[in-house]
């Protein structure tokens, strides 16, 4: 009974280690299989442009309403980011946009562009470190701003770190639509 238990024994193992080799070539694809249940719906941003923005005296705060086609949540976070110029890379002009806030130190002092927001708009505003009467045309007028808002899930995923995201890549994340190029934008 050893005999033959050793031999069986011996056979298994051959087998494995006879197996062993270089894998032959992939097979033909199977057929398709049939198309799966929807998944969850996915996660939206949304995004509004709003120009022709002047910072005026006493406040120097601006509000931008939301359309009334969009309806805000309590948990959702709005970015805001202005036009600040174009840059040329490889002869093609591209927008810079600059998320605020934004501190601009000059001979005058600090200037901050900043915004706070609600389920419902957004207020921009100024603070410096000198009178805000002191503010140039450049400093105040024809500003164009894309406000985003993100949903409270995208925000709590963890997926934007710092808070700080640049535009393009929230735009790829959200899958946030295209809006035509600037022409004659104020470089800053």
């Amino acid at each position: 009974m050893r005999k033959i238990t050793n031999i069986i024994a011996i056979t298994i193992i051959l087998s494995i280690f006879g197996c062993v080799g270089d894998e032959g070539p992939q097979g033909p694809a199977g057929p398709e299989g049939p198309e799966g249940p929807a998944g969850p719906a996915g996660e939206s941003g949304f995004v509004m442009e709003f120009e022709d923005i002047n910072f005026t005296a006493p406040n120097y705060d601006v509000f931008l309403t939301y359309p009334s086609n969009f309806e805000g949540l309590d948990s959702d976070v709005a970015l805001v980011y202005l036009l600040w110029g174009v840059e040329t890379v490889d002869g093609e002009d591209l927008e810079v946009w600059r998320q605020l806030p934004q501190t601009i130190i000059d001979e005058r002092g600090t200037l901050v562009y900043n915004y706070d927001f609600t389920k419902n708009d957004v207020r921009l505003f100024l603070n410096a470190s000198y009178a805000l009467d002191n503010l140039t045309a450049n400093d105040t007028d024809n500003w164009i701003a894309r406000v985003v808002v993100v949903p409270g899930d995208f925000w709590a995923s963890g997926r934007i770190m710092d808070g700080m995201i640049e535009y393009q890549d929230l735009k790829e994340a959200l899958d946030l639509p295209d809006f035509p190029v600037h022409k004659n934008i104020i470089i800053r």
